[in-house]
């Protein structure tokens, strides 16, 4: 599933972006810029298609996923295609939950890391 969002990301398919993400509330994305933080379909499809629409692409690093029951869950270490080539690595953890017998996102979180120094100045 993971791969199937990173290629409709990654192509610009909003259709796709949003058959994937569920439709319940509670449904949560949170990117990597403090600024993006959504909690609706609508919200989260349209900040994904400007991203496509920015020409990034995005590389699946190691998926590894779990399930049970009607809960999945994910976690990869991938990296943002910018349009001029250049890699940023991300890490992203994601919730599904299966509805009408398919695979819905319902939580995501993507972050840059950055080491502690950089972040509050102090190796922890």
């Amino acid at each position: 599933m993971v791969h199937t969002i990173y290629d409709a990301v990654s192509c610009g398919d909003a259709d796709a972006l949003k058959g994937m993400l569920s439709a319940r509330q509670g449904v949560v994305f949170i990117g990597t810029d403090p600024d993006e933080v959504y909690f609706d379909a609508a919200s989260i499809t349209a900040m994904l298609q400007g991203q496509a629409d920015a020409g990034i692409k995005v590389r699946a690093g190691t998926v590894t996923a779990f399930e049970e029951g009607t809960v999945g869950w994910t976690a990869d270490t991938g990296t943002f295609v910018l349009p001029d080539g250049t890699d940023v690595p991300f890490r992203m953890t994601a919730v599904f939950h299966r509805e009408n017998g398919a695979w819905k996102l319902v939580q995501e979180h993507a972050s840059i890391a950055v080491t502690n120094e950089e972040a509050i100045g102090a190796e922890l």
